[in-house]
């Protein structure tokens, strides 16, 4: 009675936002760690046979002698590499059909770039799923390395239950704060989208280990938002899901680290481009991510208040239920990082985990004003 109407309104605040981000982080984040994909009924006996396609826009001679060489020594029975050049060097495409000598499984195919026509990611997708001689596809990126030689065979089994299957690939590890900010958002970003896989409602995808089945493709003719110059993946993903068709593979061995081209002005720049395909997303998915977000925001706030305007006991029971919190918070998230081999996330998450709402806030206020339209 002490404190009057305004301590009873702060504290039941406090007590409910608590609840709420608790139930979101064990009942539905949570539930990446354990999930099982052997659960799903099984509509194949043996994994198929694999096209992996990818653009590559530049004669990056590092790429041929690392990541590539990654895909083309897989742990697979049977499966071809497409690479989509784009670019008006003959030497360097030729440098990629020399590889054939050692590995026949690869297939090379070559665009030539023109400033006049501008071929963009989606439309080397394109032609290089067409140029796929297997019925499933899995489509990667050549900034994009598999974490290991069983990184296709993993991502292969989700074929043998759904004719999609979505995996996990974060940010390579580099030192520096900015580094630790854009595995963070990556990785968080995707424990977003992958939980909601699980559940049944998938909605986007990592452009670097998305696999489908050609037929899919197909019929709803590849990816034909022609308006948009990113997203591809998202956008395709929610043309061809349904309840019971998506796989989603999760294992340390199954995923990949996308390297990076710069420091913080190229992340904000790539990171607010990509953001503009979030209009079409899901209204309810966007509903919800706002809501995470302001309930965060809205619980920090609530504890900041009870340190500096409430009692010594009040104070102390807030600072209590905030590091309950984070102790739930990190159980959930140390488990997720495991299970998506991103270790390096663990330490500094609490950070992160303050200065996210506000960072993502300024991305999306940042990309309507500045990314209305990106077009072709």
């Amino acid at each position: 009675m002490a404190y009057g109407g305004f301590g009873i309104a702060l504290g039941v605040t406090i007590l409910v936002l608590f609840i709420v981000q608790i139930s979101l982080h064990l009942g539905i984040y949570g539930k990446i760690a354990s999930f099982r994909l052997m659960n799903k009924k099984q509509i194949r006996d043996k994994e198929p046979a694999i096209s992996i396609v990818v653009p590559l826009f530049a004669e990056d001679a590092n790429y041929i002698d690392t990541s590539l060489t990654s895909l083309l020594t897989q742990d697979y029975a049977e499966f071809e590499v497409v690479v989509v050049y784009v670019g008006n060097s003959d030497d360097f495409f030729a440098d990629i059909k020399s590889l054939q000598r050692l590995y026949p499984h690869l297939t090379p195919v070559h665009i030539d770039y023109s400033p006049h026509y501008p071929v963009s990611t989606k439309i080397a997708l394109n032609v290089g799923i067409k140029s796929a001689k297997y019925d499933f596809v899995i489509t990667t990126s050549s900034d994009a390395t598999p974490a290991s030689e069983r990184w296709l065979s993993l991502l292969a089994k989700g074929f043998m239950y759904g004719d999609i299957v979505l995996g996990y690939c974060g940010i390579a590890q580099q030192s520096g704060f900015a580094n630790f900010v854009f595995r963070e958002y990556q990785f968080n970003d995707s424990i977003a989208w992958l939980s909601s896989a699980i559940r049944n409602k998938a909605y986007s995808a990592s452009r670097n280990a998305l696999g489908f089945k050609k037929s899919l493709y197909f019929d709803v003719r590849g990816f034909n938002h022609l308006n948009m110059n990113v997203g591809e993946n998202d956008l395709f993903v929610q043309q061809i899901a349904t309840r019971d068709n998506v796989s989603v593979v999760l294992s340390p061995r199954a995923t990949c680290t996308e390297r990076t081209w710069g420091g913080w002005s190229w992340w904000w720049r790539r990171t607010k481009l990509l953001h503009t395909t979030h209009r079409y997303y899901p209204k309810g998915t966007m509903a919800a991510s706002i809501a995470e977000l302001s309930i965060r925001t809205l619980f920090f706030a609530s504890i900041l208040t009870a340190v500096v305007l409430m009692p010594w006991e009040f104070m102390v029971a807030a600072l209590i239920v905030a590091l309950l919190r984070y102790f739930i918070v990190m159980f959930v998230v140390v488990r997720n990082a495991r299970r998506l081999g991103e270790g390096g996330v663990i330490a500094l998450h609490f950070i992160y985990d303050i200065i996210e709402p506000a960072l993502r806030f300024a991305i999306a206020l940042s990309s309507h004003k500045k990314y209305k339209k990106s077009w072709l």
